[in-house]
């Protein structure tokens, strides 16, 4: 197996969107919606004459769904599609169904959009295969196909956990989709981008669930004082938080009480605006306000204006598809699940030091522990000396810390060169038209800088969320950034934080019902793509803090990705302000600065869990290029109970994660043998490479013997003649 470079390995308008939830709609706001559901009443697996479509059946067209049959059961897909805005005047109405060959195949059109679903046999699933086709410009709010599934479900949380679905819960880029209800698996591919999940329950099921929840709340400990949440739900509105199991076995996550599910709903998202959440500042200020005490609230100043709809052409399509699997009935519902980092890392950690206030002097002693020249009596330290990666931001001309500066442009060459990342922060700390851009990001090309994150987009109006994201005007920068090479750009949504006590963060959220996305395409320009981060700012003691080995296990427990909005680069002489000051995290030494001992032990015990391959250190392009690259990755089950993990895309994945829950298990591969792997708590983990537009065959073992990963049966769809009356 090749090595691994990115960590080291130890041992083992006006118009209305979707609104989706888990009661029913009003048909005002379904037809406000645009939701064209094919409502057909999905129930039991029934038995079945056969698989195949009759002759009688086939090319005729039919209002009812399709029917997927397979090994003498049958059942009714309740299957449609979901579109915002609507067409006025006059929306689509059902998808009408007819039989193709061995397809069923379901269209409506309205005005502005014609829409194809195609179920259709691929392999032993059945693949159900979306295209919308646009008639007329329009800014698109909802994409998405809806499933109605019957029997209790399992889904893959953002925390990769697979465990009984009690509750909505949405997934986005950087966790697959997988679902399971009664017999039937639904599983993402290409053009999904993200998905929701949400149990149906039965009147009578519900009353009983909701007696004796109500009863448990009563008796549980800690309910004494009104208003409690549980732990992890700080943001209002959350649901309680599964618990956390270790060891992410079958089964974890259950909440007490919860009415068992009659049902599942399925979402498949091709594309709405939670996917790509990107907002932009409502105007660029001359300067930024202080208050009568002379301070300035960075909270107030968060006024945002959301851009999260798609433009879309005429004669643009969107396309998606997800494969659907008939299991057998009574077997163990155990997937393989491709996991985010490399080599059997759990979690990932990432740090952007923004610019502001750069000294060389600092940044020496961040990278190697002491801006002297000498042998440290603690041996190397920062993070060039204990083998982390950094992001490090640079203005272009500054007064001290620019790379225009020869001492700022060597460190800044030394970094990449050890393998951490150089990214922009704007050319200078004011703000710079279209023209001074177009000179800095030469030199920004000359360091290979990909990631650009903005300086004070409250006042820099070149700031891509302030005015840069524009196509025109004096500061519309956004197709110079793609011109030199840009992929990323920060997103600035945690600017707000400034002042809070400083927490590691998990940018997956896997409490909450529904969360950003870590990372995303511009929805009006995917060249570029966004990523979120944490601020984490304090003194040097609270980062210490903050970064304590419970707070990386629980980011470890939950596959988390940590990163982290820093300051680390100022010093004393380029910090007046007393506030900023007692937040250096490097002290004044005879003849320089080091780093404080406080955080330098923190980063040591991130190495430490580096070294034993629990924690990935990464740059953000490295850790945000993985994201993107497991997008392009599909997992297919055969009938023998293999899986074959392929790769659509154009990057290799090395080391590729995958976990099964399951303990005890061995993982080989077809052609290469036995696979690196590790067991831990309920299940079973593995890495291998995975090559660009490549396919791997995996199987099972236990005790020497096959054992399946799921058992799909082959399955056939028909769509039955309409009733007459």
């Amino acid at each position: 197996m090749r090595a691994v470079p990115v960590f080291r390995r130890g041992r083992p308008p006006g118009r209305t969107r979707a609104r989706v939830g888990a009661g029913a709609m009003s048909a005002a706001a379904l037809a406000a919606a645009a939701v064209l559901a094919a409502s057909t009443g999905a129930g039991a697996l029934a038995p079945s004459a056969g698989t195949e479509p009759s002759a009688a059946e086939a090319g005729h067209r039919s209002a009812a769904g399709p029917v997927l049959r397979g090994k003498g059961r049958e059942l009714q897909l309740d299957l449609g599609v979901e579109l915002a805005p609507a067409a006025p005047g006059a929306p689509a109405g059902p998808l009408a169904w007819r039989q193709e060959g061995d397809a069923a195949v379901g269209e409506t059109a309205d005005a502005l959009r014609e829409v194809e679903v195609r179920v259709v046999p691929r392999g032993v699933g059945l693949s159900v295969e979306v295209r919308v086709r646009y008639r007329e410009a329009v800014r698109a709010e909802r994409e998405a196909v809806r499933l109605r599934l019957p029997g209790s479900g399992f889904a893959l949380g953002r925390d990769l956990v697979w465990s009984p679905l009690r509750r909505p819960l949405r997934v986005d880029r950087g966790t697959p989709v997988l679902a399971v209800a009664g017999d039937l698996l639904v599983a993402g591919g290409p053009g999904i981008v993200a998905a929701r999940y949400a149990p149906r329950t039965n009147a009578a099921a519900a009353a009983r669930a909701a007696v004796g929840t109500a009863t448990a709340e009563l008796a549980a400990p800690g309910n004494a004082a009104p208003g409690n949440a549980a732990a992890g739900n700080a943001a209002p509105g959350n649901a309680a938080a599964a618990p956390v199991v270790a060891g992410h076995a079958a089964g974890a996550g259950a909440l007490a009480g919860a009415a068992p599910a009659s049902g599942v709903d399925v979402e498949l998202v091709l594309d709405d605006e939670a996917a790509h959440p990107f907002a932009v500042y409502e105007q660029c200020l001359p300067k930024l306000p202080e208050g009568d005490d002379g301070q300035v609230s960075y909270r107030t100043l968060e006024r945002k204006r959301p851009e999260g709809k798609s433009p879309r052409r005429p004669g643009e399509e969107v396309r998606g598809r997800a494969t659907l699997y008939l299991l057998a009935a009574g077997q163990a519902r155990l997937p393989l699940v491709p996991e985010r980092w490399p080599g059997g890392a759990r979690a990932a950690v990432v740090f952007t030091d923004h610019a502001d206030r750069t000294d060389p002097e600092a940044l020496r002693a961040v990278l190697h522990g002491d801006s002297r020249p000498v042998c440290r009596a603690a041996g190397p330290g920062g993070f060039l000396g204990r083998g982390l990666k950094l992001t490090k931001s640079f203005f272009v001309r500054a007064r001290r810390g620019g790379l225009e500066e020869p001492e700022t442009a060597a460190l800044a060459r030394e970094l990449a060169a050890a393998g951490s990342e150089v990214a922009s922060h704007s050319p200078t700390a004011a703000a710079d038209d279209r023209e001074t851009a177009r000179r800095a990001l030469v030199l920004l090309r000359d360091f290979g800088a990909v990631t650009w994150i903005d300086h004070q987009p409250y006042t820099n109006c070149e700031a891509i969320s302030s005015e840069g994201w524009r196509d025109d005007g004096p500061y519309a920068i956004r197709d110079l950034v793609v011109a030199a090479g840009f992929r990323w750009v920060w997103e600035a949504g945690d600017v707000g934080g400034f002042g809070a006590e400083p927490a590691v963060g998990n940018l997956f959220h896997p409490a909450r019902p529904s969360a950003a996305p870590p990372l995303y395409p511009l929805p009006f320009d995917a060249r570029l793509w966004a990523f979120g981060s944490t601020m984490f700012q304090g003194t040097p003691e609270a980062l210490g803090r903050a970064l304590s080995d419970a707070a990386l296990s629980q980011l470890e427990a939950e596959r988390g990705l940590f990163v982290a909005h820093t300051y680390l680069s100022a010093s004393p002489r380029t910090t007046s302000t007393p506030g900023l000051a007692e937040r250096l995290v490097v002290r004044p030494v005879e003849g320089g600065v080091e780093i404080h001992p406080e955080f330098d032990a923190a980063l040591a015990r991130i190495a430490a869990r580096v070294e034993a391959g629990s924690i990935a250190s990464l740059t953000w392009d490295q850790a945000g290029s993985r994201l993107r690259a497991l997008g392009d990755v599909e997992v297919e089950y055969r009938a023998d109970g293999s899986a074959v993990l392929v790769n659509h895309g154009a990057e290799a994945l090395e080391a590729l994660t995958v976990a099964v829950p399951a303990p005890g298990w061995a993982l080989e591969a077809e052609g290469r043998g036995a696979l690196d792997e590790a067991t831990e708590g309920g299940g079973t983990r593995a890495w291998l490479d995975l090559p660009a537009g490549g396919a791997v065959v995996l199987h099972a073992t236990r005790a020497g013997a096959r054992v399946p990963f799921l058992r799909p049966v082959p399955a056939a769809v028909h769509v039955p003649p309409a009733e007459t009356p």
